[in-house]
């Protein structure tokens, strides 16, 4: 692909960013009166914010594009040097976590819709998959030195399933954790079922519908079948959104439980609550059947 080509491509895609920043909902709270049942019927009901020509352009340059690949920086990610931070989180995450990410520092970060951006599992330490009963896990063994020497994450990114670092995974703005509800049996099926699709290469079309490539909350999907996640249709294929992840962990009666957020600030980082979160989400997904509110 010649670099003229790759112009074209960013130059179209930051067209569609200013046109996205340009339609983002103020930062609004949380309604007091409202309840799970109404953020579940906002989030990721308009899924398909592009028109149908700019997908069509956009998805067979999507494997060779600079910008699509997460690599055309807007800003650094808040969380990025704050190692403290980084430390916090780490202390509050157990085996089998599943972590959301958010990061608009990178163009292709305000091209996803909605809040969340990337979702990934966490494996745990050494010590605490040893305590958790799944250190000694069949499909683990030959990868122990991988987390032995730190990569302790387990995600779809491009290029591919991998195994990844603390610094890594929070190279991003901010981090939510979820708690699956899961027997030390169910744990070790899901660690079986993740570790088979080492390698498989990433899906930048993000289709459920095709099992020779994974994006990344597909493959927690694969990995995880008790939660169940919530599908959405758009531009022809089946998908699941991060942010209905987060939505359904949001909800009490869910087998997913919210256990924190951290949102980064440009100086700064500060934990979040559960209405926090659930504000912060209903922001980027607009209840479109509602008048919108005057200025």
């Amino acid at each position: 692909m010649s670099d003229r080509s790759i112009f074209r491509i960013e130059s179209l895609c930051g067209a569609v960013l200013s046109l996205v920043a340009c339609t983002l909902p103020p930062e609004r709270e949380f309604p007091k009166d409202s309840d799970q049942i109404t953020l579940e019927d906002i989030c990721c009901k308009t899924i398909d914010v592009y028109p149908d020509p700019i997908v069509d352009l956009m998805e067979p340059k999507a494997e060779t594009s600079r910008l699509l690949n997460g690599s055309h920086y807007i800003r650094r990610p808040y969380l990025e040097d704050k190692t403290q931070t980084h430390a916090y989180i780490l202390r509050h995450l157990q085996p089998m976590d599943i972590l959301l990410t958010s990061d608009k520092s990178q163009v292709s970060g305000w091209l996803i819709p909605g809040y969340f951006t990337h979702s990934l599992l966490y494996l745990g330490t050494e010590q605490q998959l040893q305590s958790a009963g799944l250190w000694d896990a069949t499909a683990l063994r030959p990868h122990l030195g991988k987390i032995r020497a730190g990569n302790l994450f387990y995600e779809a990114t491009p290029p591919q399933v991998t195994f990844s670092p603390a610094q890594d995974i929070f190279d991003v703005d901010s981090v939510a954790v979820f708690r699956p509800d899961l027997s030390k049996g169910q744990k070790r099926a899901a660690i079986s079922r993740m570790i088979s699709h080492l390698g498989k290469p990433f899906d930048m079309r993000m289709d459920l519908a095709t099992a020779d490539c994974l994006f990344c909350a597909e493959l927690l999907n694969l990995a995880l079948p008790e939660l169940n996640f919530k599908r959405q249709s758009a531009y022809g294929r089946q998908l699941i959104a991060p942010d209905s992840i987060a939505v359904q962990g949001l909800n009490p009666q869910s087998n997913l439980r919210f256990i924190g957020v951290v949102f980064g600030q440009r100086q700064m980082a500060e934990t979040g609550s559960a209405e926090m979160l659930a504000a912060t989400i209903q922001r980027h997904w607009p209840d479109r059947s509602r008048p919108s509110e005057a200025n």
